[in-house]
């Protein structure tokens, strides 16, 4: 599992403060979690959802580091998925439900519909604030909302009104589609009751769930109660089995000890082994890790986690050969793969060797052409070579990545003048990015 941290974004002196204050409250600078075992299963989950709801749309989404059990639908409609959300599910089955809440709102246009209506009343129009604002079921700051931005109680009743009308189809969205893939489980209202008791340690009281945009969790479960859902449905099996996996996973890199305690075997054994190794243990960390590998018909992904704890101790040779071990099984692990590029030795490869190398791994460095330590490596690779236009223009964008993106402008005039088309296709998409 990697973290990709964001970059820090300072926000103008100029913004008003309840934007400024909403914006760090509802949507933290986290960092950004990629990992390829993850990012897949959330994939094949929103697949489902997606095709059984006839959505002909590819759904975006992100994983960020955070406790907080939560997901949202920012204003690209991007769904934004919180560690602390796959951490309190207690099956594949709850998440799925959160998805499918989440998908719903896209597929309603409900961020549309928000825009065009506070549009319309020309107030609140700044897209942050609406990313802010299109908050998931589980968002727990509609409260800061209410309380910091609207300011008559005709306009909050009218806004709340109209909130919770899209919430509730989107829940029945959710629920609809829990029926359509034919799967049931108790773990839907679970995840509520946890995070009602979450938000009343926090003092998030029914009066102020009054004020919320979402409708109070008695009345959400009862929503779910009474709706009819078939009680002999059953969950997939495989998939939770390698959703357990993957929130082990989370938990033993969260080193979240009362958690890993009510995991059953051989989740439990592989959070440890995961805890292990955050606090130092190595020895300990690879001969539970060891174990599980062992086991045949067993998670093939424990491969890239023995790899990743490796490489963080810095044995990046065995590390290597345990992320290729994992591609040979996952051939499209992009993570491995980059992890693997980085780390290649030119020091006795001759020219044509370093050339097959810079041209073998465009594919990676056009899809991830933000990422600092692929840029690091072609930097070198083009110097090698005596690539000055390719030296020139990574030079450049390494240059600029040292500062805020909204403080600088790019100019990226002279370099569009090259010959080589490879290079102005990569030229042409951090244009677009930065536009």
């Amino acid at each position: 599992m990697k973290i990709k941290k964001r970059p820090d974004g300072g926000l103008k002196k100029k913004l008003i403060l309840f934007i400024l204050i909403l914006f760090l409250s509802y949507q933290p600078l986290n960092a950004q979690i990629l990992d390829y075992e993850t990012e897949e299963f959330i994939s094949e989950i929103l697949k489902n959802i997606t095709t059984v709801n006839k959505l002909n749309k590819k759904i975006k989404f992100k994983i960020n580091s955070s406790n907080e059990i939560n997901a949202f639908v920012d204003h690209q409609n991007t769904i934004n998925i919180n560690s602390g959300l796959i951490q309190n599910c207690d099956d594949y089955v709850a998440l799925l439900s959160v998805l499918a809440h989440e998908v719903g709102h896209i597929d309603l246009n409900h961020i549309s519909i928000r825009k065009k209506t506070l549009e319309n009343k020309k107030k609140y129009n700044n897209l942050t604030f609406l990313s802010i604002i299109a908050g998931s079921a589980l968002s727990h700051n509609s409260e800061l909302l209410q309380t910091s931005i609207i300011g008559t109680a005709a306009l909050t009743n009218q806004y709340i009104e109209f909130s919770k009308e899209q919430e509730k189809e989107a829940d029945l969205y959710s629920l609809n589609t829990l029926n359509l893939l034919k799967t049931n489980s108790n773990s839907v209202i679970k995840l509520l009751e946890t995070i009602e008791q979450k938000l009343l340690t926090k003092g998030f009281s029914k009066d102020k769930q009054r004020l919320s945009t979402h409708p109070y969790f008695e009345d959400r479960i009862l929503l779910i109660e009474n709706y009819k859902l078939n009680k002999n449905y059953s969950i997939d099996k495989d998939l939770n089995k390698r959703f357990n996996f993957i929130k082990a996973k989370f938990i033993g890199y969260r080193d979240n000890t009362d958690a890993i305690d009510f995991l059953d075997e051989p989740y439990k054994s592989y959070a440890e082994s995961i805890s292990y190794a955050r606090n130092g243990n190595l020895k300990m960390s690879l001969e539970s890790l060891n174990k599980l590998i062992k086991v045949k018909n067993e998670n093939s992904f424990l491969i890239e986690t023995k790899a990743d704890i490796l490489f963080s101790y810095g044995f990046t040779d065995e590390a290597i050969r345990f992320y290729k071990k994992n591609l040979e099984i996952y051939p499209q692990n992009f993570y491995a793969q980059i992890r693997i590029f980085e780390n290649i030795k030119t020091k006795n490869l001759s020219n044509d060797e370093i050339n097959i190398l810079f041209n073998k791994n465009k594919n990676l460095l056009y899809k991830f052409y933000n990422n600092k330590n692929i840029l690091i490596k072609y930097l070198s690779l083009a110097k090698i070579l005596k690539k000055n236009e390719w030296v020139e223009f990574f030079e450049y964008i390494l240059k600029l990545n040292q500062y805020n993106k909204k403080d600088i402008d790019y100019n990226f005039t002279s370099f569009k003048k090259t010959q080589d088309k490879d290079l102005l296709m990569l030229i042409i998409k951090f244009e677009k990015t930065i536009s």
